[in-house]
């Protein structure tokens, strides 16, 4: 991982541990999204948003769109403090989600990818996301 995304990894962490990168609206779901999530019908991806992973209703389509739209953003504020781009931000949060998350059952994607289920264990995080320890 180059410096610049451990810096940004670690901004991104802090963001997120203030409740900064995302705030409570680019957070906040409704239970149909919530419930989505459970059945593995939406999901976490590693570019920082949310996923349709399955079929779902239109109206949790158009929720899904309305939280990401909220995440950009607080990413775009978050990199234009940083000097850092969007899309550098996106992706060091979501690193951040699929390592702290996304729980277990729970779909998530890596890249263009298959939709995968998180299990029992740790998400094996793209190569790009910073490493514990």
């Amino acid at each position: 991982m180059t410096r610049k995304m451990l810096i940004i990894a670690a901004g991104a962490a802090v963001a997120l541990a203030t409740g900064f990168a995302m705030t409570a609206p680019a957070r906040a779901q409704t239970g149909a999204v919530a419930s989505a999530m459970a059945a593995g019908t939406v999901g976490e991806q590693a570019d920082g948003y949310l996923g349709i992973a399955g079929t779902v209703s239109a109206d949790v389509r158009a929720e899904v769109e309305s939280i990401n739209i909220k995440r950009r953003a607080a990413y775009t504020q978050l990199a234009s403090q940083r000097g850092v781009t969007v899309q550098d931000v996106a992706a060091a949060t979501g690193c951040q989600t699929l390592s702290s998350r996304v729980k277990t059952g729970q779909a998530y994607r890596i890249g263009a990818g298959a939709w995968q289920t998180k299990g029992a264990g740790a998400i094996a995080l793209p190569s790009y996301c910073a490493t514990a320890g």
